[in-house]
């Protein structure tokens, strides 16, 4: 396929999605095995896509919309998973910590660990054995954003489960409720 047709195919999904795996791709562009390869790596040559990850790219520039890419990034790596802004992302949300984690993400997942640089920030992966019953009672609606948030209570038990610093916790904020 011409450069031109596929970055026009992409285009068209672009406002809903920025960001692919390959198998997305191969749909948007009605490609797969070598074929669909061989466009990906023409397309990331030409810079019309970039890789984000292992099999995870991203059409279009990198100025901001609606949904932070960071979150759109995250929910990309851990498709199919329960994910949710946790621990010190979502204290430092929630004004229970003061300092404001920049350029970084804590997710935390059902899915597998693991720590991505992004050009957007580092995504940290924390697993939990929590099953979807208890994430959903235990998470918010972000509006404006593509995962859910931890509450108040759940980012900070979430902190002491997996032994991470709560030093800096302001724990009378934690008490206001969520």
């Amino acid at each position: 396929m011409k450069l031109i047709e596929a970055e026009r195919k992409l285009r068209a999904f672009s406002k809903q999605k920025r960001v692919f795996r390959s198998r997305e791709l191969g749909r948007v562009l009605g490609e797969s095995g070598n074929t669909l390869r061989s466009s990906i790596k023409r397309l990331l040559d030409s810079g019309i896509i970039t890789r984000l990850a292992r099999d995870v790219y991203w059409f279009g520039d990198f100025k901001g919309r609606d949904v932070p890419a960071i979150e759109e990034v995250a929910v990309a790596l851990r498709s199919g998973e329960f994910n949710y802004i946790g621990m010190e992302s979502a204290a430092s949300l929630w004004s229970v910590i003061s300092q404001i984690p920049v350029g970084r993400l804590t997710v935390v997942t059902t899915g597998r660990e693991g720590e991505f640089s992004t050009p957007f920030g580092t995504i940290e992966f924390i697993h939990t054995a929590a099953d979807a019953n208890e994430i959903i009672s235990n998470t918010v609606d972000y509006p404006g954003h593509a995962l859910r948030l931890a509450t108040k209570r759940y980012a900070v038990q979430g902190l002491m489960r997996a032994r991470r610093s709560t030093y800096l916790i302001d724990w009378e904020e934690v008490e206001d409720g969520d």
